[in-house]
């Protein structure tokens, strides 16, 4: 299928002025730029409750999540979820709207990991720290309304492969237990060498430069095949949760997702595969630029209520 014209339209927009080389401005800039993203958000939905939690741990910085408990009678399934950014940028405030999103489509609680970027917390450093907010949200699920049995790890991007790496240490680990797995657009090979990054890696907003450059940050010296870098591959997937992933047709993520939904299936895991035909990969993150990136938004976060139960969803 063609190109979305809003999408095109977007990256014709970007194109007239040209973006500086990776790592050639200041980091603390580079993160600034995401607020520059923030007319183009999602619009602001009121939830229930909304609360930032900080949790303590032992040899470790205090970690911060914002938990989202949409309107419904409890106990909700609960989302814990990893923010993208490739790595290195993203925050729960430039997440809030989506998240407010998710948790009233979805009709489930979402835990927001405010997860330690790299440099300063290289990798495997944002896995532990969404490791950690499931093994909270877990363990204090009644505390805010949820159900343990139906605690779900997800994010989109980056985040989505943050996500999945959380999903095989918590395989490794034994626990926590989750009912779903829930990944858009995710990065989950690390090596960038499928077939759409050849084929998309280029004119499409997402380089190739700008993720080696933040690989370079995030994972210096690791090999790119280890599994908790590269869910996708991972020797073994046996014993993962569900899972729902989303891909764009001019995603340069593309492959990613597919082929590891593709060898979900052959683990006998159940997984269920979106593709949406002429979306490019920063459409979700400009959902009033690009129509696109809000159905699948919606779409997913329905999909995500049904798959779990909440029955509280909006537009079931």
């Amino acid at each position: 299928m063609p190109l979305d014209p809003q999408a095109q339209a977007f990256i014709e927009r970007a194109s007239s002025r040209p973006a500086p080389p990776p790592g050639s401005v200041p980091l603390a800039d580079f993160r600034a730029a995401v607020r520059a993203m923030s007319a183009l958000d999602y619009d602001l939905q009121e939830v229930a409750e909304v609360r930032d939690v900080v949790i303590p741990r032992a040899g470790a910085d205090d970690l911060t999540v914002r938990v989202y408990r949409p309107a419904g009678d409890g106990p909700l399934p609960i989302a814990v979820w990893a923010h993208g950014g490739s790595w290195v940028r993203g925050d729960v405030e430039a997440s809030d709207r989506a998240w407010r999103l998710v948790a009233n489509e979805s009709g489930c609680i979402v835990v927001g990991v405010e997860y330690a970027l790299a440099p300063e917390s290289p990798f495997p450093g944002p896995l532990e720290d969404v490791y950690d907010a499931a093994v909270w949200a877990r363990d204090h699920a009644e505390e805010i309304g949820g159900d343990a049995r139906r605690l779900i790890i997800a994010g989109e991007s980056s985040g989505g492969g943050v996500a999945a790496g959380v999903a095989l240490l918590a395989r490794e680990r034994g626990g926590p237990e989750f009912a779903q797995q829930v990944l858009i657009v995710p990065l989950l090979d690390a090596t960038l060498s499928s077939p759409s990054w050849q084929e998309l890696g280029e004119d499409y907003m997402l380089t190739r430069p700008q993720l080696e450059w933040a690989l370079g940050l995030y994972a210096p010296g690791v090999d790119p095949s280890d599994g908790l870098l590269s869910p996708a591959l991972a020797d073994d997937l046996s014993g993962l949760p569900p899972a729902l992933i989303v891909t764009g047709e001019y995603d340069p993520l593309r492959d990613d997702g597919e082929r590891y939904a593709q060898r979900l299936e052959a683990a006998g895991i159940p997984a269920t595969h979106v593709r949406y035909a002429g979306m490019i990969h920063h459409a979700v993150l400009a959902p009033k630029a690009i129509e696109l990136g809000r159905t699948a938004y919606v779409e997913t976060a329905r999909a995500l209520g049904r798959a779990v139960g909440s029955g509280t969803q909006v537009g079931a």
